[in-house]
């Protein structure tokens, strides 16, 4: 028989081994338990320094700063003609001038070769007044006017009231039917309602008459009013802020004509608003040629669109 030495050395070692082994499990269930919180701390650093990266990049790309690349001088001029036996001591002559800002024009500078007033309305339109002084009977004078611009070759950020570009509006039919009908057929895609307006609606040339999405849609027909309007109609009714723009293309000279006056449409996407002319089908493209002389919306709208003047009516005047 072992002796009670023996058998408590014995003993001592199997405690010692059982604590040995438990101290083993212990540490290496830590160390496991270590391993899967640095892993948890590295997955949540690594997730913040995504979302910090990802929200700088949002803030400074939503911030950015507009830019104008292509330096633009344009000129027109009117001929103002007294078209009576009598001499006027005043007459009065209003004309649109560029609109100064929008996501592909800046104004910098306009300048005549008669004094003028600058009006400016809260949709971002501009007038030049002239007071003409002293003009003779059946005399004529030219005025010229000449502006410095800034255009983009892609949409730049600017910001509008959303609001009140989804809305119906005088020819701006929205909540008709009809639109609302063809508007879900068409999921609401730019593409898909410029073209279906393009391959539609027959182009008959100038209308005198502003008659407007609905009539376009309906009668398969109008100008460029007529197109532009029932864009806008098509457009707010899929949840798309738009608006009808008037304005020029500018061709290979940079001197504006009478027949280049047109209009078109503007759509917002991300923090731009992007050209779209469904006569032409154009969607987001033309930069460069397209000058905005007017901004139509619910608070600025001409009696009739193809106008960009207005004068004393024993004034003759006429686009050069």
């Amino acid at each position: 028989m072992p002796d009670k030495d023996n058998s408590r050395r014995l003993g001592s070692e199997s405690i010692a081994k059982f604590c040995s082994k438990e101290l083993m499990i212990s540490l290496v269930n830590h160390r496991t338990r270590i391993e899967h919180f640095s892993g948890y701390v590295f997955f949540i650093a690594f997730l913040v320094a995504v979302l910090a990266v990802s929200g700088w990049v949002y803030i400074h790309w939503h911030k950015r700063e507009a830019v104008y690349e292509i330096e633009k001088t344009i000129r027109y001029s009117f001929l103002v003609k007294n078209k009576t036996a009598e001499y006027l001591e005043g007459a009065s002559l209003k004309v649109f001038a560029p609109v100064r800002q929008n996501s592909y024009q800046l104004m910098e500078e306009i300048t005549a070769n008669k004094p003028f007033e600058i009006q400016l309305d809260q949709s971002g339109n501009q007038s030049l007044i002239f007071k003409l002084k002293g003009v003779p009977p059946y005399g004529s004078e030219v005025i010229s006017i000449t502006a410095e611009m800034k255009l983009s070759r892609a949409p730049q950020p600017f910001s509008l009231n959303e609001k009140s570009l989804l809305i119906a509006e005088p020819n701006i039919e929205v909540d008709a039917l009809e639109i609302r009908d063809l508007a879900e057929k068409l999921d609401g895609n730019v593409r898909k309602i410029a073209a279906w307006i393009f391959n539609n609606v027959k182009d008959v040339g100038y209308i005198a008459e502003d008659r407007g999405a609905r009539y376009a849609l309906t009668r398969l027909r109008g100008d460029c009013t007529e197109f532009a309007s029932a864009f806008v109609a098509l457009a707010r009714a899929s949840g798309v802020p738009s608006r009808m723009v008037g304005g020029f293309i500018l061709e290979n000279s940079s001197k504006l004509q009478a027949e280049s006056y047109h209009n078109w449409a503007e759509y917002k996407f991300g923090d731009a608003w992007k050209i779209l002319d469904a006569q032409s089908n154009i969607v987001d493209s033309g930069y460069g040629q397209y000058i905005s002389f007017y901004n139509f919306d619910g608070f600025s709208r001409l009696e009739n669109s193809q106008r960009f003047l207005s004068y004393d009516q024993r004034l003759f005047v006429q686009m050069l």
